[in-house]
């Protein structure tokens, strides 16, 4: 916790506090953070609630950051932290206001099990290979490719959001298998 140049005692930090602290190195796993002079780490899955391929994406050294304390290892001397628990969850947003509605979005993967589309700035939903393959002959869009989609069902839990395909609504041209 920087509190203007002084130092945190580790004995000082609790369980759900909200520290200011700054990057000091970051790794494939997670995030090292100074907090006055006791280390935290804030792991890949705690960082943030947008989807990214490095933490790197979402911090850099150096950077003061907001986290809320999750755990205090008194032994290690080490603090866990998290600041993804602190910005709203874009999925429980879009759970709200989206379930049934009809979007259009481009294909950002295309996976063995189906194509994922973006349908709203930080939520990915999946549409399955079975929707093509009864309406597309099994062709599979290119990414990139903008789909007209219906939001089938939303799982909180498991952060799953289902797409399916409407073929009056369908605008995409499907590539042809070699």
């Amino acid at each position: 916790m920087s509190n203007g140049g002084s130092h945190a005692s580790l004995d000082s930090l609790l369980d759900g506090q909200v520290v200011k602290a700054v990057v000091t190195s970051i790794s494939r796993s997670g995030v090292f953070v100074d907090l006055g002079g006791i280390e935290g780490y804030i792991s890949v899955p705690n960082l943030s609630w947008k989807q990214f391929d490095d933490p790197s994406d979402v911090v850099r050294v150096g950077q003061e950051v907001v986290a809320v304390v999750l755990q205090v290892d008194f032994e290690h001397r080490q603090v866990r932290l998290s600041m993804k628990a602190l910005s709203v969850d874009p999925l429980q947003h879009f759970a709200l206001t989206m379930l049934g509605t009809i979007l259009t979005g481009p294909v950002v993967k295309v996976v063995p099990i189906g194509a994922f589309v973006k349908v709203d700035e930080d939520v990915v939903g999946l549409v399955p290979v079975s929707e093509f393959e009864e309406d597309h002959a099994g062709r599979m869009p290119d990414v990139g490719t903008e789909i007209t989609v219906r939001v089938e069902s939303i799982n909180l839990n498991l952060r799953r959001v289902q797409l399916s395909l409407n073929p009056s609504l369908t605008s995409f041209h499907p590539r042809a298998t070699s």
